[in-house]
């Protein structure tokens, strides 16, 4: 009874716990810190009306989130516009399918750099209009006069601007897969706007030269 008594009131051996990776460092591994950065949408809008669909699905902005959200695309239509000025080709795909490549904007720099009667045509051609509605003849008759010879310089112009224009584009891109008719065309409808009102807007004064044409401005 006495052995039996012993036996029960020995402990049973512990059961042998596999060591782990951190019983061998002696403490717990730390945790890293969430190095997760905000990531853009996997399919962001690539339109307006796909932007104003994502925004509608998110539901109404708050008074705050209008404000910054006008705030972020000034920001932006500036950064553009900057970058569009300066020639930089990455700001190249925000313009017109028209205006892109660095041969439009060669020839923009062309047209830009020289002043031309042709960038009053519009004014011309409105003033002549006006006057004449009165009912004089003879002065109708000078200002027919008047249309034919201001179309008359501006002809004359653009056929000098061609000229120029198929100079300076095939020495610095002799290689262009532009067509050259195409870019006489974009030369003149560009020389007959008024210089304010010119989009992409003028990067060019009259005393650029040659060599600044077509440029990445610094």
């Amino acid at each position: 009874m006495a052995k039996k008594s012993v036996q029960a009131e020995t402990p049973a051996p512990e059961e042998t716990q596999t060591a782990s990776a951190t019983d061998k460092k002696g403490k717990a591994t730390p945790k890293r810190p969430n190095q997760s950065k905000a990531r853009p949408p996997v399919n962001p809008p690539m339109t307006a009306k796909e932007k104003r669909a994502a925004q509608k699905k998110a539901g109404p902005l708050t008074k705050e989130q209008k404000k910054q959200a006008r705030e972020d695309l000034r920001n932006e239509r500036a950064r553009i516009a900057e970058g569009q000025w300066k020639g930089d080709p990455l700001f190249d795909k925000y313009h017109l399918p028209r205006d892109r490549g660095a041969e439009k904007l060669l020839v923009r720099d062309i047209v830009d750099a020289r002043w031309s009667i042709g960038q009053y045509y519009m004014f011309g051609a409105f003033a002549i209009l006006i006057l004449s509605t009165s009912g004089s003849v003879q002065l109708q008759s000078y200002l027919f006069i008047a249309l034919i010879a201001l179309t008359a310089v501006i002809v004359l112009e653009s056929v000098l601007l061609t000229r120029r224009v198929k100079r300076i584009v095939l020495k610095r891109f002799p290689k262009t897969d532009q067509r050259m008719g195409g870019l006489y065309w974009y030369a003149i409808q560009r020389s007959i706007m008024p210089r304010s009102m010119r989009n992409p807007r003028p990067r060019m004064s009259y005393k650029a030269k040659e060599d600044d044409l077509g440029k990445v401005v610094k």
